[in-house]
């Protein structure tokens, strides 16, 4: 009987459709308009060259513990890559996962109109920091998936909770080591779920019921997390790539302790354009909120900064937990908080007032409006560059067909680099620091990525790229590399015309000093 419970949360997202059509059709119009453009470009992006020109290639994932995205590709017959029915997915699952988080929250706490809905949805979907994640787009839809099982996971332990329901339980375990499978960051990510299952929970429960509600969460996670520990520990060899990212261990804890401050400082000041102002205003709406709390209703006030605290802490986890500020793509519980926050109080406000409803809304609209743009400018200043890499490509193309002899198979060395083009709309470097304002010229000389041999590297990365144009070049060996680089000393750089050469064993393109 209990598993047949399983249905109740498909069959409660179901109903939560046919009753907000309109929710449906806003939310799909969002993704389409922010998103398609992006989803269905052949631009070149990072990584790419391995996935088109190795279409059965599982890339590195097995190596670093992803075997949730390795069975994803399998499960949808995605294994040999195809990017348009990787954009399908990615739309098809974003559109489910706004709908499944409105649905998630819209049974906990509130039942308020749709706009206020659509507010929430759009402040997790469109966010800044998922222009990163989202470039590279042979994992795209796999990590919207993954946050879709998330959401899946936090229903069925509610669920489980709720109904003394071990089936439920159960399978929400599953969904969450599948999902740490897919993304890593998905373990930061269900923390931050629990954390708002408490929060919108406080006013229903007494204070014994939310002691349990965490003792069950803890449990819970720390149960998921070591199965995954187990199954990557078994079967898989993550311990290089999870080591490189722990700044605890490099030695200076103290460079580790200011990198994390300035990290912190960069959010909570909105210093750095991937994070908005979205959420320091919600820092000053928690803290009023425990200010009014303290002096006219302290009633349930504890409960309140431990929700309060936890929502607000929790884009800190990872960067705390590895001793190194998380990249712009890894930072999904950004959006999350923000977005939870801002529902919260205007559920909240709403029943103390229309006009402190409607000022949390316009509010929620004027930071919409601030991440779209910010998101939209970033999608820009990558097409901009994507397309000046491939004129160049073509130019550099023609050089070298025109500077060898027909039919060579010799290798193609590159030495230096070519700066990313753009024009004055576009984010600079310093504004952006992304591999989205980066060219496809430099990918091996980006500050703060240290590469041993970056020509070499480069080299590769270049003629990846040229491969997915259909112009495939022999690739040098690392020492014919650094005999390119003696010979090339004395040549011009490019678009010189003797920036191209031959010599009996390789072409040479020197492309900066």
């Amino acid at each position: 009987m209990k598993s047949k419970k399983l249905l109740i949360p498909l069959t409660e997202f179901v109903e939560y459709m046919r009753e907000h059509v309109g929710l449906c059709f806003a939310v799909a119009f969002a993704v389409v308009l922010v998103y398609a453009k992006q989803a269905f470009s052949t631009d070149f992006y990072i990584d790419a060259e391995v996935i088109l020109n190795h279409p059965h290639t599982i890339y590195n994932w097995n190596q670093i513990g992803r075997f949730g995205l390795i069975a994803l590709k399998y499960l949808v017959g995605n294994n040999w890559y195809n990017p348009y029915f990787e954009a399908v997915l990615f739309l098809a699952s974003l559109w489910g996962l706004g709908m499944g988080i409105s649905c998630l929250f819209y049974g906990f706490y509130d039942r308020g109109r749709e706009y206020v809905y659509f507010i929430f949805v759009a402040l997790f979907l469109i966010f800044p920091t998922y222009a990163d994640q989202f470039m590279f787009r042979f994992q795209s839809f796999e990590t919207v998936f993954a946050m879709l099982l998330v959401v899946l996971a936090t229903r069925y332990f509610y669920l489980g909770v709720t109904e003394k329901n071990y089936w439920a339980y159960g399978l929400a375990i599953f969904l969450d080591v599948f999902s740490f499978g897919i993304y890593q960051s998905m373990v930061n990510l269900q923390i931050c779920f629990y954390i708002a299952v408490y929060l919108f929970t406080v006013e229903q429960y007494e204070r014994g019921e939310s002691r349990k509600l965490i003792c069950c969460e803890l449990v819970h996670f720390l149960i998921s997390f070591a199965v995954y520990g187990i199954i990557v520990k078994l079967f898989f060899d993550s311990g290089d790539y999870l080591s490189r990212q722990v700044g605890w261990f490099s030695g200076d804890l103290m460079s580790a302790v200011m990198n994390l401050l300035a990290y912190i400082k960069r959010i909570l000041l909105a210093m750095d354009n991937f994070y908005p102002i979205t959420y320091p205003a919600c820092v000053c709406a928690c803290m009023a909120m425990l200010l009014w709390k303290a002096l006219c209703q302290r009633q349930k006030l504890l409960s309140y900064v431990i929700g309060f605290g936890g929502m607000l802490a929790s884009p800190f986890f990872l960067a705390l937990a590895t001793g190194t500020p998380s990249p712009y793509r890894a930072q999904c519980m950004l959006p999350f908080t923000c977005a939870v926050l801002w529902l919260f109080f205007a559920s909240w406000l709403r029943e103390r007032g229309g006009a402190r409803c409607a000022a949390c809304v316009i509010l929620g609209c004027v930071f919409l409006l601030c991440q779209t743009s910010v998101l939209m400018r970033m999608f820009y200043t990558q097409d901009v560059i994507r397309d000046a890499d491939q004129i160049i490509a073509t130019q550099i193309i023609e050089r070298i067909q025109e500077n060898s002899t027909p039919d060579s198979n010799k290798p193609v060395v590159f030495l230096g680099h070519l700066d990313a083009k753009g024009n004055g709309s576009c984010y600079t470097r310093a504004e952006a620091p992304s591999y989205l304002s980066y060219s496809v010229y430099e990918f091996a000389f980006i500050e703060g990525v240290p590469v041993e041999t970056p020509e070499y590297f480069n080299t590769g990365r270049i003629l990846g790229y040229f491969e997915t144009l259909g112009f495939p070049y022999a690739a040098p060996s690392a020492a014919v590399v650094e005999e390119a680089k003696a010979a090339g000393a004395a040549m011009d750089c490019w678009p010189a015309a003797t920036s191209v050469q031959e010599t009996q064993e390789y072409i040479v393109v020197k492309l900066s000093d």
